[in-house]
């Protein structure tokens, strides 16, 4: 008999990445009407990210929510893996863990290209 893998936390994960990214994305357009500013910056300078996020930078919270769209399955790979891990679905967990790297290869490739 085969068992299920418990799904409770990775629903959970991934409902909270889209709910994370959206509250990012309906501020920086609300940020953007209020102050009538469009401003811009470069999302792979993490510290002008963090600084914008704190003077309430539309363009910074716009780049915190495609943080949080990246970041979401990445996350929710993870919890899956820690589910089918409680089972142990070792092949599962192989799945998922392979699928987390190639996100990683192909990101770091179109990052450095």
């Amino acid at each position: 008999m085969r068992l299920r893998a418990p799904r409770r936390y990775t629903s959970a994960a991934l409902t909270a990445g889209v709910v994370l990214a959206s509250a990012c994305f309906v501020l920086a357009l609300a940020l953007e009407v209020m102050r009538g500013e469009s401003g811009s910056g470069e999302m792979a300078d993490i510290p002008a990210v963090l600084a914008g996020l704190l003077a309430f930078s539309p363009w910074a919270w716009a780049a915190a929510g495609v943080y949080a769209v990246v970041a979401t399955p990445v996350v929710g790979l993870l919890v899956t893996a820690g589910e089918f891990a409680s089972i142990g679905d070792r092949r599962a967990v192989g799945l998922a863990i392979s699928v987390i790297a190639v996100l990683v290869v192909s990101t770091a490739v179109a990052v450095l290209r």
